[in-house]
């Protein structure tokens, strides 16, 4: 166990701590009024986010101290040989025991270790890389992932992310949480802080979903290998929901208890607790959509397509409701509102990196079954027009090496993304969509549970601007971008329903700089 007062004395951390947040010429008086506290416990462990080229932010957890100061060391090797920072950090009831700092004064594109510790116990290491320097030239890594339920089984993949070298960060694409209960696959895996209506509505219910969720040992140390920066997709609020309103099933579990206003910003606040994210002040404080820029090999445009959006058409209505067809899906109809699609025109139009990278909630290829008809609506298959204007824009604004990645369906998709999304519009770059990390292959948004392989293996014939499909392994996904090509992988397991199952390669693909359609190998 790491005991901070055995390493470094009282006065060198105080020193440490960042001006920003323990100004020194009260640093000590506030320590003797709130000092660091005594026992308290880490159930959450640790996670790193928001990375820049001189920090990260860092954020933990500790439970049984109540308001009270936690310290912090970052280091340059995991055996704190050689520590570079530290000081204090604050966790408080208010913000539901945990804490966050922002580390800054690092040294660009390298790697980090960091912990938390109480006067008797000591978080578990963990470790982050800087993004690289602006001018970087060098490949740089990303993995992704999404759709991790809870009760589906254990987020097994995840100890096959943590493991993958060299990561820069890791993206989580939506649906971090589940909000509605369901009927557990695996004993072990059922919430136990049980709702009547089977709906997560208040801020304390979000708390607990968050920290249930947080008590995977596998989601753990994926977080403790790798920063990760997350997008949010329906589920953290609820399934299907469009801006300020509700999901158009509403809430078929049972009744609500309180309004869906009242729920959606119970769901933002706990997800700005939970995730390693900064939270702005004022009208933005829920702002999502940002860009990280990795050097000059890529940028990474991370999008909202849940805060903005109308309502979708046909009152959600999709293949499995009974919908065969919707005719409202080419009407104008706001996906990404308009403050944020003029961002993303000015982003893409202006990045000086050679790969531009769409951190997307859905998909933005089309998937049709059968020919014409939308499998779902709520995608961007509902929102036609907005994805055309989007993708015209970028083709007219001349903007090279444009690559999707997504998560949501719950299936491994690969393929070439034109103005329409279908084959018949002109292509404008190439798309890649993660498997969930333990949603049931069979719950596949839009598609009824009983479909067979065989007609699963059709979708590709039907949409033939896809290039791969795979729908029966739960995994993740990796991309490696360098100056002359982009590469991703797909990574499944065998099976969720045990902690442990080794992670294997699925599939491997390549994107040579300019080209607008992937290959195979």
């Amino acid at each position: 166990m790491w005991v901070p007062d055995a390493a470094v004395s009282r006065r060198t951390f105080v020193a440490g701590a960042t001006a920003s947040l323990f100004p020194l010429t009260s640093a000590a008086a506030r320590q003797r009024r709130n000092p660091v506290a005594r026992g308290g416990t880490f159930p959450s462990a640790v996670a790193a986010g928001a990375p820049r080229t001189d920090g990260a932010l860092l954020w933990t957890r500790c439970d049984g101290v109540g308001k009270a100061k936690l310290r912090f060391e970052v280091a340059e090797d995991p055996e704190f040989r050689r520590v570079v920072r530290h000081g204090l950090a604050q966790a408080t009831p208010l913000r539901d025991q945990t804490a966050r700092l922002a580390v800054k004064g690092l040294e660009p594109g390298r790697p980090y270790w960091y912990r938390f510790a109480t006067r008797g116990a000591s978080s578990p290491v963990g470790r982050f890389r800087t993004l690289r320097p602006a001018d970087s030239h060098e490949p740089v890594r990303i993995g992704w992932f999404s759709c991790q339920r809870y009760e589906h089984g254990w987020f097994t993949p995840h100890a096959g992310l943590a493991a993958e070298e060299d990561l820069d960060l890791v993206l989580s694409l939506g649906d971090y949480i589940y909000e509605e209960d369901s009927t557990p696959k695996v004993p072990e895996r059922r919430d136990p802080s049980g709702r009547p209506n089977g709906h997560v509505e208040t801020l304390e219910q979000f708390r607990q979903r968050h920290r249930t969720y947080r008590g995977d040992p596998n989601l753990q140390a994926m977080h403790a290998a790798h920063a990760v920066v997350p997008i949010w997709d329906d589920c953290e609020v609820e399934g299907d929901w469009a801006g300020e309103q509700e999901s158009a099933a509403g809430n078929p579990s049972g009744p609500r208890s309180i309004p869906f206003a009242d729920k959606r910003r119970n769901a933002f606040l706990a997800y700005f607790e939970s995730m390693p994210v900064e939270r702005s002040r004022g009208p933005e404080q829920f702002k999502v959509f940002r860009s990280l820029r990795l050097g000059r090999t890529a940028e990474l445009l991370l999008l909202d397509t849940r805060q903005y959006r109308d309502p979708q058409p046909c009152r959600d209505g999709s293949l499995d409701s009974g919908t065969l067809y919707c005719p409202d899906t080419e009407k104008p109809r706001k996906r990404l509102g308009a403050e944020q699609q003029a961002w993303l025109r000015r982003s893409l139009r202006e990045s000086p990196a050679t790969w531009k990278v769409l951190g997307n909630a859905q998909m933005m290829m089309a998937l049709e079954f059968p020919p014409g008809s939308p499998v779902a609506v709520d995608s961007w298959d509902g929102y036609a027009a907005e994805r055309r204007q989007v993708l015209e824009a970028a083709k007219a604004d001349g903007v090279r090496n444009l690559v999707s990645i997504v998560g949501d369906v719950h299936v491994f998709f690969a393929g070439q993304l034109t103005t329409t999304g279908r084959v018949g519009g002109t292509p404008v770059g190439t798309e890649f969509v993660g498997a969930s990390i333990s949603h049931d292959a069979l719950s596949l948004p839009g598609l009824p549970r009983d479909l067979s392989d065989p007609v699963l293996e059709q979708l590709p014939l039907v949409n033939p601007h896809l290039r791969y499909a795979r729908f029966r392994n739960r995994g993740y996904a990796t991309l490696e971008a360098r100056p002359d090509e982009l590469r991703v992988v797909f990574k499944g397991v065998r099976t969720t329903l045990t902690p442990t199952s080794p992670s294997f390669e699925l599939a491997r693909f390549r994107v040579p700089e300019g080209a607008t359609d992937l290959e195979r190998g």
